[in-house]
């Protein structure tokens, strides 16, 4: 594995586990698009891959801080093949996530990805998604001003991925729909509301007090150690492999109480 992963040119070994589901969902999206025609196998077939999809998006988030590659180029690939599939930009989240709500997670007024409205108080989850949904943009650009560099890549991988998105709707509009731009929409929209139980009702500056974790085997193992979120927040530069073993050395230290959200009880 480590010989492959050498000769793929990734950082770390680890990452062939996501690359492989990315690669495989974009064969099995591609393939459908291509060859199924009959209009009830296609969305019973769009359907069934929205949830590779969904894994996918939660690899985007962790590409976005450490890309999978040492070679931008394959970095930038694989960017441009995982957008195709969940509707988010590596480089986008980098700035809306990296450079927004990774800096202002523990002051909620502030947070790009704020859970509370304008008077302070807890937004409902549709509120949320909602919010972050339509502000995304917004932010992105807001924080790009400061991030030139940046932002100019995030402009060229749109112009890329809406010229591959053109050519897809005309060669065959009703499988571009069903196989790229509704799972665009949809993965995206999961993924935010996703985010939701991340924070919720912590308010707290102290970074051991100021996240939920999901520690559970099955759901790290799906979503790339995507619920150690407490420790990806302590540690954000730390590789997505290492989370877990962060999170037992400062178990001790988390100090967070009990959620009041269901998903966060479920998985903790």
């Amino acid at each position: 594995m480590k010989h492959l992963a050498r000769i793929l040119g990734l950082r770390y070994t680890e990452d062939l586990a996501p690359l492989t589901l990315v690669a495989c969902t974009a064969v099995l999206q591609w393939a459908a698009y291509l060859y199924v025609h009959d209009l009830w196998a296609a969305v019973a077939c769009a359907t069934l891959l929205l949830l590779p999809q969904i894994a996918v998006s939660t690899a985007v988030h962790n590409q976005s801080h450490m890309g999978m590659f040492a070679g931008a180029w394959g970095n930038r690939v694989v960017e441009l093949v995982m957008f195709l599939q969940t509707g988010m930009y590596a480089t986008k989240f980098r700035l809306h996530h990296s450079r927004g709500h990774h800096l202002h997670y523990t002051e909620p007024e502030r947070d790009p990805s704020r859970w509370i409205d304008a008077g302070g108080c807890r937004m409902s989850r549709l509120t949320y998604v909602a919010h972050y949904f339509l502000t995304y943009d917004y932010h992105v650009l807001r924080i790009g001003r400061t991030c030139k560099r940046l932002r100019q890549r995030c402009l060229w991988q749109v112009a890329a991925s809406y010229v591959v998105l053109a050519a897809l709707l005309i060669h065959d509009p009703r499988n571009a729909l069903l196989f790229f731009v509704a799972p665009i929409v949809l993965v995206w929209l999961n993924f935010i509301h996703m985010t939701y139980d991340d924070h919720i009702d912590l308010y707290s500056r102290n970074p051991y007090k100021a996240s939920h974790t999901k520690a559970n085997h099955w759901l790290n193992l799906v979503f790339f150690n995507n619920g150690y979120h407490l420790a990806h927040h302590v540690r954000p530069g730390l590789h997505w492999s290492r989370l877990p073993e962060f999170h037992r050395q400062i178990a001790h230290q988390i100090d967070v109480p009990p959620s009041p959200s269901a998903f966060n009880r479920w998985f903790r």
